[in-house]
């Protein structure tokens, strides 16, 4: 019996191994990473010059991106930050000042970038509780005898953990494409690009996306029926979750939290308001002004007890990263006569990017409740020094580095399906 129960064991765990492997789509671009030798990338401290250069120009792009106060939206700063810092060190003359006038402003130079970089990447860790997807790929068309240089590709394997690929633009690219974003996140992400120019030499795609469990999970009862008054001044019924939190934000104009995921290495951020008529475009187009953010808002965290209430949300943004790039004066890059990205390598006539494809993705629910280990409001007793933070109209939120508090997915809830 001992026997046969070994033989069923090893039979399900084959299946299961076979299943998992039969989950992976083929991907049939020729892989330009397989032999690039990896040079040493060591990380460094990110110190408050860099955070708060890094959270200034986070918020610009959001800025760029937030038009009105309508739509909700999710961009990844990180993911442009990488992607600029990277194609950076393949460019020279006007397009490399206008790339790194974005990135560095004249604070560092492109190799200081490539050590901050690197040590963001190298502090990211993923548990089967949290996982936070960020996935690049270069990918060079062949149409176009598109070849990047050896010590190209070695910054990007070594600094940013790229992934490079060499494919016919007219040929079955986009399927590469999509498979490759669906096999990085555990097929979390999927068709991320729908089109891609046929005639440009390069093509850019990243994720972004956080799929993770609180620290602290919300325990069913603790998930009420609620209501949401959109930027429209709508009344939306919502699921709101409740729990007790630590890290409270307050300035004389807006408040928030912050929220841990398992593992302590993220957190979610939510910043509302405090005057219910003002906004939240206002403070969309505050932080980017510079400065607020780090010096305003991270140096004004307390250790107090919030009350928080989260709306259960979830959406995605799939966008081409060329306009907002352009709109911040980085438009050479683009130039099939002008882009000066010569020491990415070679191909026919100029080397520019057709694009930059980003998907940003976040959800936000009670997810962990199934453990039954949520904190039970009703049944705590935490004494009377309790602050209430309600996101129940328009606020702002990020996914940040739990211990330096940048954001890596940043955006605006203005309305809660």
């Amino acid at each position: 019996m001992k026997k046969i129960r070994r033989v069923l064991s090893l039979l399900i765990v084959a299946a299961m191994l076979s299943a998992i492997a039969g989950c992976q789509k083929e991907v049939t671009s020729e892989d330009l990473m397989t032999d690039v030798a990896e040079t040493d990338a060591s990380a460094v401290y990110l110190d408050d010059k860099f955070c708060s250069h890094y959270s200034d120009a986070a918020f610009a792009m959001l800025n760029n991106e937030y038009k009105t106060d309508g739509p909700n939206i999710v961009i990844s700063p990180l993911a442009t930050f990488y992607n600029l810092s990277l194609l950076a060190n393949g460019a020279s003359g006007n397009t490399k000042s206008q790339m790194t006038q974005v990135v560095c402003n004249k604070v560092f130079d492109t190799d200081t970038l490539n050590t901050y970089m690197h040590s963001i990447s190298d502090k990211m860790v993923n548990t089967d509780t949290t996982k936070f997807y960020f996935k690049n790929a270069l990918w060079f068309n062949s149409d176009k005898n598109s070849t990047p240089s050896d010590e190209f590709l070695s910054i990007a394997k070594s600094y940013y953990d790229a992934s490079a690929f060499k494919d016919s633009f007219s040929g079955g690219v986009l399927d590469n494409m999509n498979n490759w974003a669906s096999n990085s996140t555990d097929m979390y992400t999927e068709h991320i690009v729908t089109e891609i120019p046929k005639e440009a030499p390069l093509y850019l795609t990243s994720i972004a996306t956080i799929d993770a469990d609180w620290e602290s999970p919300i325990s069913p009862q603790n998930v009420l029926d609620g209501k949401f008054t959109t930027s429209q001044a709508e009344e939306q019924d919502v699921r709101m979750m409740t729990s007790y939190e630590t890290i409270y934000i307050e300035n004389t104009e807006i408040h928030g939290f912050i929220k841990k995921y398992a593992g302590e290495n993220y957190a979610f951020l939510a910043l509302i308001p405090t005057n219910e008529n003002v906004p939240i475009s206002r403070f969309v187009q505050l932080f980017s002004d510079g400065g607020y953010y780090f010096d305003y808002v991270c140096k004004n965290i307390q250790y107090r007890t919030v009350d928080a209430s989260i709306p259960k949300f979830s959406f995605e943004n799939k966008s081409s990263m060329k306009k907002t790039l352009e709109d911040l004066d980085s438009e050479e890059m683009f130039s099939a006569e002008s882009s000066g990205l010569d020491k990415i390598g070679t191909c026919d006539g100029k080397m520019y990017l057709g694009d930059l494809s980003v998907s940003t993705g976040i959800t936000v629910t009670e997810k962990g409740t199934s453990r039954g280990t949520g904190a039970n409001i009703g049944n705590t007793d935490i004494g009377t020094n309790v602050i209430p933070v309600s996101l129940d109209r328009p606020f702002i939120f990020a996914v940040i580095d739990a211990k330096r508090y940048i954001p890596l997915i940043l955006g605006v809830v203005n309305s809660v399906e």
